[in-house]
C-alpha cells in the first residue's frame, strides 16, 4: 500500500461542496465553447471538478495534502483520479504512488461522467509502454512525466466497463 496519508488533509464532499462543484462545471463548460470559437483547442476537464464527484459518487475523502487525489476511509486505499473529455493523454508525476487508478470520462453533450476503477496501482502503472522503447517506469525515472491515452492502454484493452454514471443537470448517481 502507498503511504498513509495525514487526516488534516482530507475533506468530505458534502452537498453544499458538490452543488459548488457542478455549479463550476458549468462555468467551465460555457468557457470552454466560447475559447473554441476563437481557437481549435479548449480548455482542459478540470481536475478539481472529476476528482470532486468521484469523492461524492464513490464516498471517498478528497486529498489536498500529497500523495493522491482521494483516499478510501474503507479500505485505507490512496486513489489517483485521472480525468478526460477527449480523446488525450493523461499525465503522471515521476514519483506517482496510488492504490487505485480511478478513470472519469465526460460526455459533455449530456452533462454524464462515467467512472471506471480500473485496478491498476502504481507498480502496475509503471510497466505500461507510453512509446515503442518505453514504459511508465522508464519516464519516471529519467524524471519526466510520462503520458498516455487511459482509455486505449487500459480501459479498452482489460474492457473495463464505467461502474457508476453520474449526471450533472439532475445530480443523479446510477450504478451501472
Amino acid at each position: 500500500m502507498a503511504k498513509k496519508i495525514k487526516p488534516f488533509d482530507l475533506i468530505t464532499v458534502d452537498a453544499h461542496r458538490i452543488a459548488t462543484t457542478i455549479d463550476i462545471y458549468f462555468v467551465w463548460k460555457d468557457l470552454d465553447a466560447r475559447l473554441r470559437t476563437l481557437s481549435t483547442r479548449g480548455i482542459n476537464f478540470p481536475s478539481e471538478i472529476s476528482e470532486n464527484i468521484v469523492c461524492y459518487c464513490l464516498d471517498y475523502q478528497l486529498n489536498k495534502g500529497s500523495s493522491g487525489d482521494a483516499f478510501d476511509p474503507r479500505t485505507k486505499q490512496i486513489i489517483e483520479i485521472k480525468g478526460s473529455s477527449s480523446s488525450g493523454p493523461s499525465s503522471f508525476s515521476p514519483s506517482e504512488q496510488f492504490d487505485q487508478l480511478i478513470f472519469v470520462k465526460l460526455d459533455k453533450s449530456n452533462d454524464t461522467i462515467d467512472i471506471y476503477i480500473t485496478n491498476v496501482n502504481s507498480e502496475i502503472l509503471k510497466t505500461i509502454a507510453v512509446n515503442g522503447t518505453q514504459t511508465v517506469y522508464d519516464q519516471q525515472q529519467s524524471g519526466r512525466r510520462p503520458r498516455f491515452n487511459i482509455e486505449d492502454m487500459i480501459i479498452k484493452p482489460q474492457r473495463i466497463d464505467p461502474c457508476i454514471r453520474f449526471n450533472l443537470r439532475s445530480r443523479e448517481i446510477t450504478q451501472l
